[in-house]
């Protein structure tokens, strides 16, 4: 028995001139919500008092920037970049139950942030 699959693939369909103008238009609007500045407060949560060093480019065609920042700092960054930190620089912890017959098993993995920026155009 083997434990490989083949998956036949069928072509696939060409998009009409029309949804690739609607994709188009919604990625240039998504884009230029991203791109607005905005200004906060960088928190570094895994390690107080530490920095942090990453690139980043959200569409294709844009630039790969790379951003240094240190914890307890105002910036002023694309909403975009602030959104990745807030959302994606997250790692999951497991913790350790015990069943009815006293056995460790693993629980369910909550999330825990890394980093975190805070806006300070809404206070």
């Amino acid at each position: 028995m083997s434990f490989v699959t083949e998956i036949s693939v069928g072509t696939k369909d060409k998009l009409s001139d029309e949804a690739k103008k609607k994709a188009s238009d919604m990625i240039e609007s998504a884009r230029k919500i991203d791109s607005k500045l905005v200004k906060g407060i960088f928190k570094n949560l895994e390690s107080k008092g530490g920095d942090l060093t990453f690139a980043y480019r959200q569409y294709r065609g844009e630039p790969t920037r790379v951003y240094h920042m240190l914890d307890a700092q105002e910036y002023e960054i694309p909403l975009g970049v602030a959104k990745h930190i807030n959302r994606q620089c997250k790692y999951k912890k497991s913790k350790f139950l015990m069943d009815k017959d006293g056995n460790r098993i693993i629980g369910a993995d909550t999330p825990e942030e890394r980093y975190k920026f805070i806006s300070t155009d809404f206070m």
